[in-house]
């Protein structure tokens, strides 16, 4: 019984490359859905928020045609952020809707400070404008947010498969491996 070194090596660094080639595919495809899914998280936050900012801006159109002063909920914004998903957001627009939101809070805490008094509307009215134009502001960095999201997923790389069927599987997983790289 000769054992024959040059076939147990190429077959040791054969399986050695299966193994890591398989983990790294492993790792890369975790990777690839987490990514797709920051991606969707990201696209319902920006989708929820351009919606809210819209009925702010319906609210303070009622608000002035009514004379009716009322506060904002801001409960949903305090999610996203003790969620942590507003790190998904880019910083500007990140910062945009915390200026948004805090005018908000601000109107607010001026509305329950004025609750025992009598209100001056002027200065509510004032406030609900310096709101009106953040929220304005914000929309439009929605807005800029989401056209680059569109231009940028007509570049999503497409699903991939690895066939196992194959009689030569560390060619197949290695070439697998040498395109998600080009990628």
């Amino acid at each position: 019984m000769t054992i024959v070194w040059d076939q147990l090596i190429v077959e040791n660094i054969l399986l050695a490359g299966i193994i890591v080639g398989s983990i790294y595919l492993e790792q890369w495809g975790h990777r690839r859905s987490q990514i797709i899914e920051e991606r969707k998280t990201k696209g319902r936050i920006i989708m929820y928020l351009t919606d809210d900012l819209k009925q702010r801006l319906n609210f303070i159109d009622e608000t002035h045609k009514y004379g009716d002063f009322k506060p904002f909920f801001t409960d949903m914004w305090d999610v996203i952020i003790l969620a942590g998903k507003h790190a998904l957001l880019p910083f500007e627009l990140f910062q945009s809707l915390q200026r948004t939101y805090s005018w908000m809070k601000y109107y607010n805490s001026e509305l329950d400070s004025r609750s025992d008094k009598t209100l001056d509307e002027k200065v509510l009215r004032e406030l609900l404008e310096d709101v009106r134009k953040s929220i304005i502001r914000s929309l439009n960095k929605l807005n800029q947010t989401e056209e680059i999201n569109n231009s940028t997923e007509d570049r999503q790389i497409e699903e991939e498969t690895i066939d196992l069927t194959s009689n030569n599987v560390a060619k197949t997983i290695i070439n697998q491996v040498k395109q998600a790289l080009e990628v």
